[in-house]
């Protein structure tokens, strides 16, 4: 055999050796492993920064098992009996993928997510922004809000916002416990076919 033609590596596995590599021959048959560049690798951190066409185009990847597709996003949807503030709905989504809370900047996103959520936008330096910093070109107040009023006790300023089931969005403190959409980017995967020679 000649050294030269050994251009596949192999990993020891015996009861003398276990752990090391070896340059081979990559006709020998071994047992192989596949690597892929993590999902989550792909993912950002952030909310959609434009408002997307009126047709969303059609996502290129893949979603999680229980998310949904939106454009180039997918989506979650907590809809559950025990809510969360929005401290724990971010908290939560940031744990899923690298995800956040979804952001919405168009009608079309408002009628996708039309329930009693919890969304991503908050009193930042006396006014309303995405928590991203990304401007709010968009905007579905309910009549007489934001009225940014004040609870007694702990519940503090109404500095966060909830949306209604007809899609109104209402200012509230961030302490009550709601359902939240989460989003993340679409995962890209590279599919492949293994044949064998």
């Amino acid at each position: 055999m000649s050294f030269s033609q050994e251009h596949c590596a192999s990993i020891y596995h015996n009861h003398l050796v276990t752990g090391r590599w070896n340059d081979e021959n990559c006709d020998h048959e071994r047992g192989w492993v596949c690597s892929m560049k993590k999902c989550t690798d792909i993912f950002t951190c952030v909310f959609i920064l434009s408002v997307p066409p009126s047709t969303p185009a059609p996502g290129d990847g893949k979603c999680l098992p229980g998310w949904w597709p939106y454009g180039r996003y997918c989506y979650f949807t907590y809809n559950g009996k025990v809510g969360y503030s929005w401290p724990e709905a971010r908290h939560i989504c940031q744990e899923v993928n690298g995800g956040e809370l979804a952001s919405i900047h168009s009608r079309a996103e408002v009628e996708d997510r039309s329930c009693t959520q919890m969304i991503p936008l908050s009193l930042i330096h006396h006014g309303w922004g995405w928590t991203d910093l990304t401007s709010l070109g968009f905007t579905n107040w309910a009549p007489g809000e934001p009225n940014e009023a004040v609870h007694d006790g702990d519940v503090g300023k109404e500095n966060c916002v909830e949306m209604y089931h007809d899609g109104t969005w209402n200012d509230n403190n961030c302490v009550q416990k709601r359902g939240f959409v989460c989003q993340h980017r679409q995962c890209r995967f590279t599919s492949f076919t293994l044949r064998h020679a």
